[in-house]
């Protein structure tokens, strides 16, 4: 036992341990995020969070350690995280086998034994404090979450059995090395290269945090709001540009799509991204895979079509009215594409009014009403309120659109919903509008239902 140096083989294990979970890790969660599964939270037993977990419970100090380290890298590269988790292990291992090589307080001598003493108990105490209170909030996790199950089993999950475990075997070095002084007996000998050897891990730490920091400045470059990012360890490309009205007035708040052209059925319609314009009217499609696409603003698959607020009408990059005219936006690997600012044209709005009637003519207090249009997928507005059965809606001309009124009646235990059927078809032109709507409210007056 004398010839083990535990300082080098425990990092050399719990080494190679860490770089054999890290890799299932990344490739397991690669191949969720290529399946479109968010099995982000689930019981730990599964296999893709056992080993993450086993990994934690294994390493918790490290990762704890980790942790400021990876707030001031703040890393946009995710992945690089990896790079700092694994020597900071190293380092830990190296250190856990130094104590048992050598005692926690090495070979130096102490005139306040009792002070040192005192201090060493006080952070074992605290330990155990911490380790009992890890244990009662599983515990009370399970006794509120898991209902009809043993409360025995708060303490199988690994990331309850790791921290404990840590706090166990720090604690009782601090008490073997607070017994050792209070007892006057004579310290391990201490390895003479020991100061030289953390100086070393120290300075290897912070020449690796340097590196990734320059790694995630060239794989994810800072954000800059008139470029957009491109993945150069993924080979994902971006696309960004403006969009302005005919004055070339930047255009805000407006849904821009990016839709594939190599992608068919619901694989397009997943694929499809959509993104909102800045006040400056600017937009940007981050890591995008390569391949064609077409811009769109109000397009008929993604968007809810032009309303009162952005009475825009549906444009194709760069002037196209459909998707048939549409110039193609091409994306390879992870170059970056600056799009031509997209010009578009503001509708004409009209304004109409509103009445709302029981069928005994009684106006309700209040209503809601939902305008549908025809030539898009989402609705227009969630719903308009329309107080004492008189209103107005304002709509953009040049579209069919259904219309309907509801109320939400109280019915003490349940809320019956009351709508205007069959639903009113409205044409808008640029030349005529309805001059009023009137909708009526099936049955006699009800008590609306209020918030309480």
């Amino acid at each position: 036992m004398q010839r083990i140096r535990f300082r080098i083989v425990l990092p050399t294990i719990f080494g190679f341990l860490a770089v054999t979970l890290f890799t299932w890790d990344y490739e397991n969660s690669r191949v969720i995020a290529a399946m479109g599964m968010g099995w982000d939270t689930g019981p730990p037993m599964w296999p893709y969070r056992a080993v993450e977990l086993f990994s934690y419970a294994v390493n918790a100090p490290a990762y704890v350690i980790s942790w400021p380290i990876l707030k001031i890298l703040n890393l946009r590269t995710f992945e690089l995280q990896y790079a700092v988790w694994f020597p900071v292990i190293l380092a830990w291992w190296w250190w856990v086998g130094r104590y048992i090589d050598f005692g926690l307080l090495g070979g130096r001598s102490y005139s306040h034994r009792r002070l040192v003493a005192g201090i060493l108990l006080a952070g074992s105490l605290f330990l155990l404090l911490v380790a009992a209170h890890a244990a009662f909030e599983e515990y009370q996790w399970v006794r509120n979450y898991w209902q009809g199950h043993p409360p025995v089993y708060a303490f199988l999950f690994l990331r309850t059995i790791g921290p404990m475990l840590w706090c166990f075997f720090l604690a009782g070095a601090f008490v073997q090395a607070a017994t050792r002084l209070l007892r006057r007996e004579s310290p391990r000998a201490l390895n003479p290269n020991g100061y030289r050897t953390c100086l070393y891990w120290v300075a290897l730490l912070c020449i690796n945090t340097t590196g990734i920091a320059c790694l995630d400045r060239i794989f994810s470059p800072p954000a800059d709001p008139n470029s957009c990012e491109a993945d150069h360890l993924y080979r994902l490309g971006c696309v960004h540009g403006t969009v302005t009205d005919e004055s070339q007035r930047p255009v805000g708040n407006l849904e821009v799509n990016l839709i594939p052209t190599f992608k068919q059925g619901d694989a397009r319609w997943y694929a499809t991204r959509s993104e909102w314009t800045d006040e400056e009217g600017r937009y940007k499609f981050n890591r995008i895979e390569a391949g064609q696409y077409i811009l769109a603003v109000n397009s008929f698959e993604k968007s809810a079509g032009p309303d009162e607020i952005r009475p825009f009408a549906s444009l194709y990059y760069q002037r196209a009215a459909d998707e048939s005219g549409a110039e193609p936006v091409m994306v390879n690997g992870a170059s970056v594409t600056n799009l031509l600012p997209l010009k578009v044209r503001r509708l004409d709005v009209a304004t109409l009014s509103v009445n709302v009637v029981w069928e005994n003519g009684v106006r309700p207090e209040r209503s809601n009403v939902v305008v549908h249009n025809t030539r898009y997928f989402g609705l227009l507005a969630n719903a308009k309120q329309v107080d004492n059965g008189k209103g107005t809606i304002k709509l953009p001309r040049g579209f069919d659109y259904d219309a309907n009124v509801s109320v939400e009646c109280d019915g003490d235990k349940v809320i019956e919903q009351r709508e205007s059927k069959p639903d009113q078809r409205i044409t808008l032109t640029d030349l005529f509008s309805p001059p009023e709507l009137t909708f009526v409210l099936p049955g006699s007056p009800c008590v609306l239902w209020k918030p309480r």
